[in-house]
Protein backbone atom coordinates (compact mmCIF):
# COMPACT_ATOMS: atom_id res chain seq x y z
CA UNK A 1 0.00 0.00 0.00
CA UNK A 2 1.38 3.17 -1.06
CA UNK A 3 1.37 6.32 1.37
CA UNK A 4 0.92 6.67 4.89
CA UNK A 5 -1.10 3.59 6.77
CA UNK A 6 -3.29 5.66 9.33
CA UNK A 7 -4.66 1.74 10.51
CA UNK A 8 -0.82 0.88 11.25
CA UNK A 9 -0.47 3.96 13.04
CA UNK A 10 -3.75 4.13 15.19
CA UNK A 11 -3.56 -0.08 15.63
CA UNK A 12 -2.80 0.22 19.79
CA UNK A 13 -4.98 2.70 20.48
CA UNK A 14 -7.78 1.98 17.93
CA UNK A 15 -10.28 -0.36 20.47
CA UNK A 16 -10.09 3.04 22.66
CA UNK A 17 -11.32 5.16 20.00
CA UNK A 18 -13.69 3.19 18.29
CA UNK A 19 -14.36 0.11 20.65
CA UNK A 20 -17.59 -1.96 19.69
CA UNK A 21 -20.30 -2.46 22.24
CA UNK A 22 -22.65 -5.84 22.08
CA UNK A 23 -23.96 -4.99 18.35
CA UNK A 24 -26.54 -7.53 18.32
CA UNK A 25 -27.63 -6.31 15.20
CA UNK A 26 -24.35 -7.63 12.93
CA UNK A 27 -24.53 -10.76 15.02
CA UNK A 28 -28.60 -11.15 13.81
CA UNK A 29 -27.40 -9.95 10.47
CA UNK A 30 -24.33 -12.85 10.44
CA UNK A 31 -26.69 -15.85 11.47
CA UNK A 32 -23.93 -17.79 11.80
CA UNK A 33 -24.56 -21.30 13.61
CA UNK A 34 -21.71 -23.02 16.05
CA UNK A 35 -20.24 -25.24 12.94
CA UNK A 36 -20.16 -21.76 10.42
CA UNK A 37 -16.62 -21.09 9.27
CA UNK A 38 -16.74 -16.83 9.42
CA UNK A 39 -14.24 -14.44 7.78
CA UNK A 40 -14.06 -10.97 9.38
CA UNK A 41 -12.46 -9.17 5.76
CA UNK A 42 -10.96 -5.69 7.43
CA UNK A 43 -11.44 -6.65 10.65
CA UNK A 44 -8.51 -5.11 12.25
CA UNK A 45 -8.35 -5.22 15.92
CA UNK A 46 -11.22 -8.20 15.93
CA UNK A 47 -13.65 -5.43 17.97
CA UNK A 48 -16.15 -7.48 15.70
CA UNK A 49 -14.76 -11.07 15.31
CA UNK A 50 -14.81 -11.40 19.27
CA UNK A 51 -18.74 -11.14 18.72
CA UNK A 52 -18.86 -14.03 16.93
CA UNK A 53 -16.45 -16.03 19.76
CA UNK A 54 -19.26 -17.44 22.03
CA UNK A 55 -21.11 -18.58 18.87
CA UNK A 56 -18.15 -20.64 16.93
CA UNK A 57 -14.83 -20.67 17.53
CA UNK A 58 -14.05 -20.81 13.36
CA UNK A 59 -13.87 -17.21 13.17
CA UNK A 60 -10.46 -15.76 10.87
CA UNK A 61 -9.76 -11.90 10.66
CA UNK A 62 -7.82 -10.73 7.67
CA UNK A 63 -6.24 -7.31 7.79
CA UNK A 64 -3.58 -5.69 5.82
CA UNK A 65 -2.42 -3.56 9.09
CA UNK A 66 0.04 -5.80 10.97
CA UNK A 67 -0.69 -3.63 14.51
CA UNK A 68 -4.17 -4.00 13.70
CA UNK A 69 -3.73 -7.20 14.15
CA UNK A 70 -1.64 -7.76 16.74
CA UNK A 71 -4.72 -6.28 19.15
CA UNK A 72 -6.85 -9.21 17.09
CA UNK A 73 -4.20 -12.24 18.11
CA UNK A 74 -4.33 -11.02 21.69
CA UNK A 75 -7.88 -11.31 21.95
CA UNK A 76 -7.20 -14.89 20.68
CA UNK A 77 -8.64 -14.86 17.17
CA UNK A 78 -6.98 -16.38 14.24
CA UNK A 79 -5.30 -13.75 11.83
CA UNK A 80 -3.85 -13.18 8.52
CA UNK A 81 -2.36 -10.30 7.02
CA UNK A 82 -3.44 -9.41 3.23
CA UNK A 83 -4.88 -7.29 1.32
CA UNK A 84 -9.01 -7.84 0.42
CA UNK A 85 -8.76 -7.70 -3.14
CA UNK A 86 -6.36 -10.81 -2.83
CA UNK A 87 -7.23 -13.04 -0.05
CA UNK A 88 -4.90 -16.57 0.67
CA UNK A 89 -7.79 -18.67 1.19
CA UNK A 90 -8.91 -21.79 -0.56
CA UNK A 91 -12.41 -21.26 -2.58
CA UNK A 92 -15.62 -21.77 -0.95
CA UNK A 93 -13.77 -21.74 2.49
CA UNK A 94 -16.12 -19.38 4.61
CA UNK A 95 -20.05 -20.17 5.69
CA UNK A 96 -20.44 -16.34 6.69
CA UNK A 97 -17.51 -13.68 5.70
CA UNK A 98 -18.37 -10.08 7.54
CA UNK A 99 -17.05 -6.72 6.60
CA UNK A 100 -17.64 -3.97 9.38
CA UNK A 101 -16.75 -0.60 7.53
CA UNK A 102 -13.82 -1.23 6.00
CA UNK A 103 -15.46 -1.61 2.23
CA UNK A 104 -14.51 2.17 1.95
CA UNK A 105 -11.29 1.78 2.71
CA UNK A 106 -10.01 -1.00 0.04
CA UNK A 107 -8.25 -0.17 -3.04
CA UNK A 108 -10.18 -2.14 -5.45
CA UNK A 109 -14.14 -2.53 -4.05
CA UNK A 110 -15.17 -4.78 -7.39
CA UNK A 111 -12.15 -7.19 -6.63
CA UNK A 112 -12.52 -7.27 -2.78
CA UNK A 113 -16.44 -8.22 -3.81
CA UNK A 114 -15.37 -10.81 -6.26
CA UNK A 115 -12.61 -12.52 -3.75
CA UNK A 116 -15.58 -12.42 -0.87
CA UNK A 117 -17.70 -14.25 -2.92
CA UNK A 118 -15.16 -16.67 -4.50
CA UNK A 119 -14.36 -18.03 -0.61
CA UNK A 120 -18.56 -18.34 -0.11
CA UNK A 121 -19.69 -21.59 0.36
CA UNK A 122 -23.17 -22.60 -1.18
CA UNK A 123 -26.16 -21.61 0.88
CA UNK A 124 -23.07 -18.60 2.68
CA UNK A 125 -23.79 -15.28 3.35
CA UNK A 126 -21.96 -11.80 2.82
CA UNK A 127 -23.02 -9.03 5.26
CA UNK A 128 -21.44 -6.07 4.74
CA UNK A 129 -21.85 -3.31 6.90
CA UNK A 130 -21.12 0.51 5.50
CA UNK A 131 -22.18 4.42 6.34
CA UNK A 132 -24.67 5.05 4.29
CA UNK A 133 -22.91 8.22 2.33
CA UNK A 134 -26.60 9.57 1.57
CA UNK A 135 -26.65 10.44 5.56
CA UNK A 136 -25.32 13.98 5.94
CA UNK A 137 -23.29 13.19 8.99
CA UNK A 138 -21.08 10.18 6.83
CA UNK A 139 -20.56 12.61 4.60
CA UNK A 140 -18.95 14.30 7.41
CA UNK A 141 -16.96 11.64 8.03
CA UNK A 142 -16.06 11.08 4.47
CA UNK A 143 -14.79 14.63 4.37
CA UNK A 144 -12.60 14.31 7.37
CA UNK A 145 -11.31 11.05 6.33
CA UNK A 146 -10.35 13.12 2.98
CA UNK A 147 -8.66 15.45 5.31
CA UNK A 148 -6.64 13.14 7.07
CA UNK A 149 -5.53 12.10 3.43
CA UNK A 150 -7.09 7.91 3.83
CA UNK A 151 -7.59 6.29 0.57
CA UNK A 152 -11.79 6.19 1.59
CA UNK A 153 -14.05 6.35 -1.06
CA UNK A 154 -17.57 5.39 -0.48
CA UNK A 155 -20.19 3.85 -2.40
CA UNK A 156 -24.14 4.24 -2.33
CA UNK A 157 -25.79 1.26 -1.55
CA UNK A 158 -27.21 0.41 -5.34
CA UNK A 159 -23.41 1.10 -6.62
CA UNK A 160 -22.34 -1.71 -4.07
CA UNK A 161 -25.41 -3.59 -5.33
CA UNK A 162 -24.26 -3.40 -8.98
CA UNK A 163 -20.86 -4.87 -8.11
CA UNK A 164 -22.29 -8.31 -7.20
CA UNK A 165 -23.96 -9.48 -10.15
CA UNK A 166 -21.40 -12.25 -9.53
CA UNK A 167 -23.24 -15.39 -11.15
CA UNK A 168 -27.19 -16.48 -11.12
CA UNK A 169 -27.05 -17.86 -8.08
CA UNK A 170 -26.94 -14.11 -6.04
CA UNK A 171 -28.97 -12.70 -4.07
CA UNK A 172 -28.68 -9.28 -2.60
CA UNK A 173 -30.51 -7.66 -0.15
CA UNK A 174 -30.56 -3.64 0.95
CA UNK A 175 -31.11 -1.74 4.35
CA UNK A 176 -30.58 1.28 6.56
CA UNK A 177 -30.68 2.11 9.52
CA UNK A 178 -29.48 5.60 11.36
CA UNK A 179 -27.03 6.17 8.70
CA UNK A 180 -25.79 2.48 8.11
CA UNK A 181 -26.44 0.50 4.93
CA UNK A 182 -26.29 -3.11 5.10
CA UNK A 183 -26.02 -5.08 2.08
CA UNK A 184 -26.49 -8.84 2.48
CA UNK A 185 -25.41 -11.42 -0.49
CA UNK A 186 -26.50 -14.38 -0.33
CA UNK A 187 -24.93 -17.71 -2.13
Amino acid sequence: MPGFDHFNLIGPFYDLIFGRKKDIEVITRVEAGQNDRVLDVGGGTGRVAVLFKSITTNIVIVDSARKMLQQADEKGIACVQSESENLPFSELSFDRIVMVDALHHVIDQKKTLDEMWRLLAPGGKIVIEEGDIQNWLVKLVALGEKCLFMRSHFLKAHQIEMMCHFDETVSVEISRKNGVVWVIISK
